[in-house]
This record gives C-alpha cells, sequence and structure tokens, in this order.
C-alpha cells in the first residue's frame, strides 16, 4: 500500500512556533515590567525586579532573532519594527521607545519627506520610518516583473510602438526619478534599461 500524501503544510513548523512562542513571552515579559512600576512598595526591589524582567524580555527577543536567523526565516515588517535592533528591547510606544516626527528638508516645506523617528530608551539608537512613502517591492520581485516586459530589439522606425526613446542619462544606466502621483496618472512604469 502507498503512504497516502498529505496536504504540504509549513515546513519548519517547530521553528515557526518556537519563534511565535518567544516573542508572546518577550511581550508578556515586557508588559509586565511595565505594571510594576506602576504599584508603590520598597522602589529599591521594584526596580531591581523591572530591571530583571526587561533583561529576560530582551534575552528572549535575542534567541527568537538567532533561531529565525539560523533557520532564514523571514520575519515580518510589523515584528521587526517592534524591535530594537542594537539591544534587542521590546519597543513599546511610551514605556521602552518614544516617537517623534521630523521633517529633515529645509524648512520642513516638504511634507512627503516626513519621518517617524522611534528611539529606544535603553540604548537611545533611533529607528526611522518614512511616513508617506510606499513600500519598494522585493528586487526578485522586480527582476521578474522586467524580464517579462523587456523591449525588442527591433523597434520600427515610425515610432508606431508607443513607447518613448531613452534619454542619454538612461542609455547610462541612470534611471530618472518622477513623482509617483505623476507616474500613476500618465501611465509611465520606469524600469531599469
Amino acid at each position: 500500500m502507498a503512504k497516502s500524501k498529505s496536504s504540504p503544510g509549513v515546513q519548519n513548523r517547530a521553528i515557526f512556533s518556537r519563534a511565535s512562542y518567544l516573542y508572546q513571552a518577550a511581550t508578556y515579559l515586557s508588559q509586565r515590567a511595565a505594571t510594576t512600576t506602576t504599584s508603590s512598595s520598597s522602589s529599591s526591589s521594584q526596580t531591581h525586579q523591572r530591571k530583571q524582567l526587561r533583561n529576560l524580555s530582551r534575552r528572549a527577543i535575542s534567541e527568537m532573532r538567532a533561531v529565525t536567523r539560523k533557520a532564514q526565516i523571514r520575519q515580518s515588517h510589523p515584528l521587526k519594527r517592534s524591535l530594537c535592533t542594537a539591544c534587542n528591547t521590546l519597543l513599546v510606544e511610551g514605556d521602552t521607545c518614544q516617537s517623534t516626527i521630523e521633517n529633515p528638508s529645509k524648512g520642513a516645506r516638504k511634507p512627503w519627506a516626513d519621518v517617524l523617528v522611534v528611539r529606544c530608551v535603553t540604548c537611545s539608537r533611533p529607528k526611522r520610518f518614512p511616513i508617506s512613502a510606499p513600500r519598494q517591492t522585493r528586487a526578485a520581485l522586480r527582476r521578474s516583473a522586467s524580464g517579462s516586459g523587456s523591449r525588442s530589439s527591433g523597434n520600427s522606425a515610425s515610432g508606431t510602438t508607443g513607447e518613448r526613446e531613452p534619454s542619454k542619462g538612461e542609455e547610462r544606466g541612470e534611471v530618472a526619478s518622477l513623482n509617483q502621483n505623476e507616474d500613476s496618472s500618465r501611465g509611465i512604469e520606469m524600469k531599469k534599461i
């Protein structure tokens, strides 16, 4: 008798569950450290306990990152944004991190240049996230999209193909950058030549 085929599930289920457990444990320990500060009994033992809980939380995050790195598991973007890459602290707004919005443009004139700066309280390292800019697609997806839409070398001389001639900068490999709103309204796709 042949072995029945099961549906293909997650390959590294044990590693995924371990990483998830470590993240949940770190979240619980971080919340527990935040709640111990509100009660007001012996302050020196409270601060010592809070410090121990935060260190345990950081240790759990460190182990989770090591496990996912070793198994080459890609972490989600919200998960990565909730961690400090320098000290492995779980970033909780108002408790372990402070958020501000900066605009590095001259006189803050460009509203699309707003940057969310999340500063870790433990190590004071900033993480910067663009606010209004959309996420860029992954390189593998860009390559597959550009490979299927590549130009043929036999363009007609009359110019009825609807494609524009590349400028001198584009011939050298430089890509013109236009405002994204203008690109979508005109239907122009920017591809590396």
